[in-house]
């Protein structure tokens, strides 16, 4: 759908208010999945911080949404993963290893999560732990990407602070009932 709709934008006509030039659709999509990305995160950031981590490996309906979020964020992260690289390609750029480290980690990370979480159905602290620890860094790297698209002076970037603004009282929510449970 990410793709249709970047593709559809492309044969608009120039004046249209959603309108791109048919060599931005990588671009578009890249920036689309990675909103979904960003909303997905924040999804299992309120499911967690709403029911905690204990209640939902607790019920098997709620293990298994939570199990089934995870995965869909998974997937949807690999979509991204392949809009940049299409992106990068069309322009000719390549992405640096070398200064992408933590975000590269965080990909490999985001890759293998669902594989662990799915192998381990037994709660225990290790993977209360690794849980909490893999959202907080995954929701760093999403604020530290919207942090670096703001231009301060720009109305644009309202909808980047205002993502960095939801995602930090989403992380505080967990933090408090991570509290609770303890």
């Amino acid at each position: 759908g990410i793709y249709f709709w970047a593709a559809w934008t492309a044969t608009l006509k120039e004046g249209n208010y959603f309108a791109i030039p048919h060599k931005l659709i990588f671009q578009k999509c890249a920036r689309n999945s990675g909103r979904v990305s960003i909303t997905l995160n924040l999804i299992i950031l309120l499911m967690i911080g709403y029911f905690g981590i204990k209640q939902i490996y607790f019920e098997k309906a709620k293990l298994d949404m939570f199990l089934n979020l995870i995965t869909i964020f998974t997937i949807n992260h690999l979509i991204h993963f392949f809009y940049i690289s299409q992106n990068f390609k069309r322009k000719s750029m390549a992405i640096k290893a070398s200064e992408e480290k933590h975000g590269i980690i965080t990909f490999v990370c985001i890759t293998l999560f669902p594989i662990i979480l799915w192998s381990f159905k037994n709660l225990n602290i290790a993977l209360y732990t690794c849980i909490i620890l893999h959202l907080f860094n995954v929701s760093y790297v999403f604020m530290d990407v919207l942090y670096n698209k703001i231009r301060w002076k720009s109305k644009i970037s309202f909808h980047n602070r205002f993502g960095i603004i939801v995602t930090t009282v989403a992380c505080v929510y967990i933090a408090y009932r991570v509290f609770l449970e303890f």
